[in-house]
């Protein structure tokens, strides 16, 4: 789930990573005092979310308020996916809401493997936002992966916020902060907003939400109904 709508496509979602956009210094990532976590060096209250996770910077490409450059397909800014997750904003042209009826909120996904809950997509895991009714269907039609895997729609009444993607920390020889080596398994394990000893530790790039009440549709019908 963290590859983008819409490679090789000619609409650039605006949640996808462009180049140029480069991530901050690892130098301006040190320790709290007392060493209880994460911080910047020169840390500001944009830098930490509600819930008091440190978030990853990344510069920005924007011409006229719009991202602009070559897209990184494969990856997603994470000021601007929280910007959508949290909204619940189409990820792709952002300026609609998510398409909201009294089935919920709209969002696209891809059947994972069989060794998933046989009442999935109840209680999955997402960080790809949601999307007005304009852009799914252009999200159906023009993204490779979608087109592949086969996209399932679905709307969701409850989309909690659950966690956050991103990298987990600790303390180095030198004191200062460096990654912890995980598998690659492990690398895309969201961190529950629970887990609050590890929560101090963690430099997130990607806001995840647990879907609940859902429900399956047929993209055409939902088109066809609210044009009706």
């Amino acid at each position: 789930m963290t590859t983008p709508l819409m490679p090789w496509s000619s609409v650039v979602p605006y949640v996808t990573a462009r180049r140029g956009e480069d991530p901050d210094s690892a130098a301006m990532l040190g320790l709290r005092p007392g060493g209880g976590g994460l911080c910047y060096l020169d840390e500001g209250p944009r830098d930490r979310d509600d819930q008091g996770v440190l978030w990853a910077r990344c510069s920005q490409n924007r011409e006229d308020g719009w991202p602009v450059g070559s897209p990184r397909w494969r990856e997603v800014h994470p000021s601007r996916q929280r910007e959508a997750m949290q909204g619940l904003r189409c990820q792709v042209c952002v300026v609609q809401p998510a398409s909201r009826t009294a089935s919920g909120y709209l969002f696209l996904a891809t059947r994972p493997d069989d060794s998933v809950k046989s009442d999935w997509p109840e209680g999955a895991l997402t960080w790809q936002p949601p999307l007005c009714l304009d852009c799914a269907v252009v999200a159906v039609e023009q993204c490779g992966h979608l087109v592949r895997a086969g996209a399932v729609v679905i709307r969701v009444r409850v989309p909690r916020l659950y966690g956050v993607v991103g990298t987990l920390y600790t303390t180095g020889p030198d004191m200062r902060p460096v990654p912890v080596k995980v598998s690659d398994e492990e690398a895309d394990r969201p961190l529950s907003y629970k887990e609050r000893l590890l929560r101090p530790w963690f430099l997130a790039s990607q806001l995840v939400r647990e879907l609940r009440g859902v429900t399956v549709v047929d993209l055409e019908r939902e088109v066809a109904a609210a044009r009706s």
